[in-house]
C-alpha cells in the first residue's frame, strides 16, 4: 500500500512530462497529419505547437494558429480569429489574421518572415 502513494508523490515532485499533455490538432475529421516529421498539437487554451512522430513536443503551443510545415518552415500567427467558410453550414473554417510569419523547425522566425498573401 505504501508504493502507490510514493509513486504518485514522485510523479508530482518531478513534474513528469506526461503531466503536460497536449492534444493533437484536429483537421479533416481526424488527427493532424505528419508533415516533414512534425504534426500540430494544441493546448487547453487552443494555442498551436508542433510535435515529432514519436509524440515529443518540439515547439510548445504558443501560436493562435499555424499551418503544417512545408519546405522547412510553417506559416503561423499570434493573432486573429477562426471564421466559417460561407455556405459550408459550419463544416469548414479558416483562420483570418493580418500578422502571419514563418518559423523554422526550432520555432524561430524564419528569414522569410512575411508570407506572400
Amino acid at each position: 500500500m505504501g508504493k502507490i502513494p510514493t509513486i504518485i508523490a514522485i510523479m508530482l515532485l518531478c513534474g513528469c512530462s506526461f503531466m503536460k499533455h497536449y492534444g493533437v490538432f484536429q483537421c479533416d475529421n481526424g488527427n493532424d497529419y505528419v508533415s516533414e516529421g512534425l504534426y500540430r498539437i494544441v493546448d487547453k487554451r487552443g494555442r498551436i505547437g508542433y510535435a515529432d512522430e514519436s509524440g515529443r513536443t518540439v515547439i510548445k503551443p504558443r501560436f493562435a494558429f499555424g499551418f503544417p510545415f512545408e519546405n522547412g518552415k510553417a506559416k503561423v500567427t499570434d493573432k486573429g480569429e477562426m471564421k466559417e467558410v460561407p455556405g459550408s453550414g459550419g463544416e469548414y473554417h479558416y483562420w483570418e489574421s493580418d500578422e502571419w510569419y514563418y518559423i523554422d523547425k526550432k520555432g524561430q522566425k524564419s528569414e522569410e518572415s512575411t508570407p506572400n498573401m
